[in-house]
């Protein structure tokens, strides 16, 4: 039953985010992200395309990963086993779910809905509502982390030791705040329009902040599957696994 449910889920959630990205090529949708409150475009603001968004960057991502959790069913289904290079590719899953995907997702929804909530022109103006099809916006801001929950209800996902985990969170994070910056520095602009008015300090403290988030993120991806599957579902890191050996000789 439950073989059955993660074929079904990993199939829609894919096609689901194909569809939503197929729109997005094609018709340029997220160019209209950088659209001011006054429905004008920020001056320079097509560098980088659709790259410089983390809603996008973490939709794609997502795809990416249910797309090859899709392929993964197929050949399982086909082979009847699972072979030597699914294992592999599943431990990469694994570690990319809980140290990039998850914690992205969550602070796409968390930041997004959050700034939406207390002025929506900073994130989201209000003549975007005409522009971009509701359904879209919801893929990229509202549906990132409930799809990442069922895929932890349906698959248990071994989570790695916090150790080999954090520091990739911490680099991805990184990663993309100097890419953010390196956007503004050539194109002239902020992607995301509120730190036009937080200055360097505001901007710094912002920066650390949200790595800071993104740890915390990765702990919370880490209780929920936790909870789901129990601690069976921790890699043991090879340090605890040296430990034990010895405690037991």
């Amino acid at each position: 039953m439950m073989a059955s449910a993660k074929v079904v889920s990993h199939l829609a959630v894919f096609l689901l985010l194909f569809t939503a990205n197929y729109n997005d090529f094609s018709r340029g949708y997220s160019s209209n992200l950088s659209f001011k409150s006054d429905g004008e475009g920020r001056k320079g603001a097509s560098y980088a395309g659709r790259w410089k968004y983390l809603s996008i960057l973490v939709s794609v991502a997502q795809m990416v990963f249910f797309g090859s959790c899709v392929l993964s069913d197929v050949f399982e289904a086909i082979l009847g086993r699972k072979p030597g290079v699914l294992k592999a590719l599943q431990r990469v899953q694994d570690y990319l779910f809980a140290v990039l995907l998850f914690p992205m997702a969550m602070t796409v929804q968390c930041l997004f809905w959050a700034i939406y909530a207390i002025d929506r022109e900073l994130v989201y103006p209000s003549k975007l509502d005409a522009i971009i099809p509701t359904w879209l916006n919801h893929v990229w801001h509202t549906t990132t982390v409930p799809v990442l929950l069922l895929e932890m209800y349906v698959v248990r996902r071994r989570y790695p030791a916090r150790t080999a985990a954090l520091p990739g969170t911490v680099f991805f994070g990184a990663a993309y705040l100097i890419w953010i910056r390196i956007v503004a520095h050539y194109g002239g602009f902020w992607v995301y329009p509120f730190l036009e008015v937080m200055g360097p300090i505001g901007t710094s403290v912002f920066n650390m902040a949200a790595v800071g988030m993104l740890c915390v993120f990765y702990m919370v991806g880490e209780y929920v599957n936790t909870k789901l599957w129990g601690r069976d579902a921790f890699e043991i890191s090879s340090t605890t696994s040296r430990k034990k050996s010895n405690k037991s000789a």
